[in-house]
């Protein structure tokens, strides 16, 4: 999982100039999400129990739902072509892992032996998570270079303090994100046509008043 958790942050790095975005702030988000849970497996970090870790993934599935509807919004503004199509191809497996770590975060267990197995069901699980969610970012970024995609717009932030265990948002934290803007940028516009005179005289609304007198 350190692995993954270092390709993320390699991947977010590429995007500096479109460094207060969705896609890059929840990227970072769920690589220090991934990497408590590594250190959970190691003695170590902020999560200190297995109540601790279970949260934590089911926060982490919570970033991944939301990374999945913010890569949706941004797909639109992806033209047709083959990056379109191994983004979209991506992003349809994000929800499958997503329902199938919240199913085994909520799966009841009685005894040490239980507990133990679904310990190492949630962290496989939010190992191929988090394996998806990589390729997701870096195709992400192969589409806004190459069409020259733009952003605007921002999510709330989090700042974790330490012992913090990321992701524990209120709601109504979460109720004031603000939705994502994506645009092409102007080189990779249409031109805007210049209205005909019957446009322009549509657009005036047709003959006054006055002319009919």
């Amino acid at each position: 999982m350190k692995l993954l958790t270092d390709e993320m942050e390699a991947e977010a790095e590429n995007w500096d100039k479109y460094a207060e975005n969705d896609i890059v702030k929840r990227a970072k988000t769920m690589s220090a999400m991934s990497y408590n849970m590594y250190l959970f497996t190691k003695g170590d970090g902020p999560l200190k129990t297995t109540h601790d870790l279970f949260t934590q993934a089911e926060f982490f599935a919570e970033q991944a739902n939301k990374m999945h509807k913010t890569v949706k919004e941004f797909a639109f503004e992806v033209p047709g072509s083959a990056e379109k199509n191994d983004l979209l191809q991506i992003l349809e497996k994000i929800p499958v892992h997503c329902q199938q770590l919240q199913v085994l975060v909520k799966s009841p267990t009685v005894g040490k032996t239980a507990t133990f197995n679904k310990v190492d069901a949630v962290i496989s699980e939010t190992k191929r998570l988090m394996n998806e969610i990589a390729k997701l970012v870096t195709a992400c970024f192969v589409c806004a270079t190459k069409f020259e995609i733009e952003f605007r717009g921002n999510i709330g932030g989090h700042t974790a303090v330490e012992g913090d265990i990321i992701g524990e948002y209120s709601s109504q934290r979460a109720s004031r994100e603000s939705s994502a803007v994506w645009r092409r940028t102007p080189s990779m516009r249409r031109a805007i046509q210049p209205q005909t005179q019957h446009q322009q005289y549509l657009t005036a609304g047709g003959p006054s008043s006055s002319e009919g007198l």
